[in-house]
């Protein structure tokens, strides 16, 4: 049953090699989980949706993305991409950290977020099979009505995604 299954799989795949992909969707692994789907505007330009959970709470992050080849001359199935957009989310916090001070609340609280990211890195498109593996960093700013503000810098990530 396994070896049918398999088997299977990898006709749909290679079958699915002449499609012209317009979206994919897959995960986002690094400090938080993040389920995406992306739509491509053209060859060049793309827009991803993603949910993510970590850090004690959710987010929905819409990102406008753009690629091009990078190092063709090696390979012509890898890419830079850069994008940047906005989030929205909670999180539930009993301390927060501003700059290199740690205030503790008295009990948890429900925080919601608003804030802007950015994202660049590189990815590399299987030729033969739908499936594309991606290392990227993601920096974001937040704002709460708690702690004010947020800056992460070391927000990075492996993506593997599935090609439709």
């Amino acid at each position: 049953m396994r070896v049918l299954l398999l088997a299977i799989v990898t006709l749909i795949a290679y079958e699915a090699n002449a499609q012209n992909y317009t979206r994919d969707c897959g995960f986002r692994l690094g400090d938080q989980f993040s389920a995406g789907y992306r739509q491509f505007l053209d060859d060049e330009q793309a827009i991803e949706g993603m949910f993510s959970v970590g850090r004690r709470g959710v987010r929905i992050t819409l990102l406008k993305e753009h690629s091009w080849p990078a190092l063709g001359h090696i390979s012509e199935n890898l890419f830079f991409k850069y994008g940047y957009g906005a989030h929205a989310g909670f999180r539930y916090i009993d301390r927060y950290r501003v700059l290199n001070r740690t205030y503790e609340l008295d009990e948890y609280m429900f925080v919601p977020l608003i804030g802007l990211d950015g994202m660049i890195g590189i990815e590399y498109r299987f030729p033969r099979f739908p499936v594309l593996v991606g290392v990227d960093i993601k920096p974001y700013f937040e704002y709460s009505t708690v702690q004010i503000f947020s800056l992460y810098l070391n927000s990075i990530g492996l993506s593997i995604k599935y090609r439709f």
